[in-house]
């Protein structure tokens, strides 16, 4: 994307960048002016629509005469060659140099233009070819098409591919609920230890991070760019499975000791959710990712086996193993409908209370802890007026306690500013990671919109008698295969929503019900100041 200074570009995902390191907070459809494009490593500067000046992310915007963008969290769906172009020996090896920690494209591999370039946007014409009796869709940037959705329900995906035992995935109907099998043997994942690092005799320096699975106890060191490619593997092979996204690369600070410790923490979170999960966390690439030490051929092996996987995209649902009970369309479309409703008002209602929650923090810090100071330094200038003419011991007594009054209030103040990193900030954080996996389900969503409506053209072609009635069947069949997919994807996101929102409210009202308790205790000693004073 040739782009000079000047130039009008439009943003297509949310970025929300670390104002104090110099980035950027922008939000898809956004309209910024680029000043700078020599920043260095995929980062450009410009100018945001309130007039902030900061760094951003080459790769989330495009020129801002092209059609904007069909969603407004679109997760960047790679085309083949981007993992699938194969390895070269000693060019792939466990330090390799993939994508640094300061490349900002979330995928490896390609350039950022041609990624962006094949992404879905608003306004693509499309028509539609003869296949044999079910029709092709020609909108090839539609995320059903590119993810091999179509072909697999119209039946022309390459099905000569074999599924091994141990890449099999179930799902089963628990009292009346779709559900993903789980697996007999869970296990998490802790990530500590952050260490820096360097190569190439100190020239090139890294963070090196160590992740102990529960189920080994083994220790193997990843960097950012490690995970970043089990990302893009992990989103390439389940494109009807939520991926939840990384946390933001970052240009500058990378190796603050704060920023370190909170990337850490955030590819905690990010960790436990594959472990979560029954289906990520039983992949061959996730497996191999948390398992596999330093030995530099195991590791080649097991990347080069994930990189040419056959299983990916609609490949997927061959490895399902489903209920067989036909499911009708108009109560599955129904269903998806409403998932895509709740999941829509959910993360409205998710951004309303991070916006609210952020006022309240900057309130607690500013307005809020230098009310009570005023209200403190007020009973203050009267205390000082009081010992001017103490002529008595009651007199004495009496400044004393309003003195303690002042001081109490001067104290609440503090206490109040100190409070949102035990109530808010944690719940904000928790809010944070449930945005970046809500922004993942439109592309999820389409691919099972794509396939209803696949489903309903070959129900007319079946009436009008232009499709056989064993064929239609086919299409029903593998149509279901990617419902009972979704269904499972549904009931496991609905299970952890219940779980993540009980203890994060219970630990965010527990907390402010504490900070109360401490105010009015604060208040209490107060009080019994004056029982002090003689009359």
């Amino acid at each position: 994307m040739a782009v000079s200074p000047g130039c009008k570009v439009r943003v297509l995902y949310d970025f929300e960048g670390d104002r104090p390191s110099g980035e950027l907070v922008v939000y898809a459809d956004e309209i910024l002016t680029v000043t700078r494009t020599d920043v260095g490593e995929g980062w450009w500067e410009g100018v945001g629509p309130d007039g902030s000046r900061g760094l951003f992310p080459e790769a989330y915007v495009e020129l801002a005469e092209y059609p904007a963008p069909q969603s407004d969290n679109l997760r960047p769906l790679p085309s083949a060659p981007l993992y699938n172009q194969g390895s070269v020996d000693g060019a792939d090896g466990w330090d390799d140099d993939w994508d640094d920690d300061e490349t900002v494209s979330n995928y490896s591999g390609g350039d950022q233009e041609s990624t962006i370039s094949s992404l879905p946007r608003r306004g693509t014409n499309s028509g539609m070819v003869r296949t044999g009796t079910v029709r092709k869709s020609m909108n090839r940037f539609s995320y059903f098409v590119k993810s091999g959705g179509e072909a697999f329900v119209i039946g022309t995906q390459q099905t000569d591919v074999k599924v091994p035992q141990n890449e099999k995935v179930s799902i089963m109907e628990d009292r009346k609920r779709i559900t993903w099998c789980s697996h007999p043997d869970p296990f998490t994942c802790v990530i500590n230890s952050p260490e820096k690092k360097s190569k190439f005799k100190g020239m090139k320096s890294f963070i090196a991070y160590n992740i102990i699975p529960s189920n080994t106890g083994v220790v193997v060191s990843r960097r950012y760019k490690h995970f970043d490619w089990l990302f893009g593997r992990l989103v390439e092979k389940y494109t009807c499975i939520s991926i939840p996204p990384l946390p933001d690369k970052q240009i500058t600070g990378r190796f603050g000791e704060e920023f370190v410790e909170k990337r850490r923490d955030k590819l905690q979170l990010w960790m436990n959710r594959i472990c979560l999960h029954p289906v990520l966390s039983q992949s061959f690439v996730f497996k191999h990712f948390i398992t596999c030490g330093e030995n530099e051929k195991e590791w080649k092996q097991g990347k080069r086996a994930a990189e040419s996987d056959k299983l990916v995209g609609a490949s997927f649902f061959m490895t399902v193993d489903r209920p067989q009970e036909r499911l009708e369309l108009v109560p599955v479309e129904n269903r998806i409908e409403q998932f895509g409703r709740f999941i829509k008002s959910m993360d409205e209602s998710v951004r309303a209370i991070q916006d609210r929650g952020q006022v309240h923090c900057e309130k607690c810090q500013g307005s809020y802890r230098n009310e009570y100071k005023k209200i403190g330094s007020t009973f203050g200038s009267l205390s000082t007026a009081f010992a001017i003419d103490e002529d008595s011991p009651s007199s004495q007594q009496l400044t004393q306690a309003v003195e303690h009054t002042a001081k109490i209030y001067d104290d609440i103040g503090e206490m109040i500013a100190e409070q949102p990193k035990n109530d808010f900030l944690p719940l904000l954080e928790g809010l944070k990671e449930y945005s970046g996996m809500l922004s993942t389900y439109p592309d999820v969503l389409q691919v099972h919109k794509g396939t209803i409506g696949k489903v309903k053209e070959c129900q007319r072609l079946k009436d009008e008698e232009k499709m056989e009635d064993s064929t239609f069947e086919e299409v029903c069949s593998r149509a279901d295969t990617i419902t009972y997919v979704s269904y499972a994807e549904m009931s496991h996101f609905h299970d952890q929503k219940v779980k993540d929102f009980k203890s994060m409210m219970q630990h965010f009202l527990q907390e402010q019900i504490s900070h109360h308790q401490r105010v009015i205790q604060k208040l209490e000693e107060s009080l019994k100041m004056y029982d002090n004073v003689q009359i």
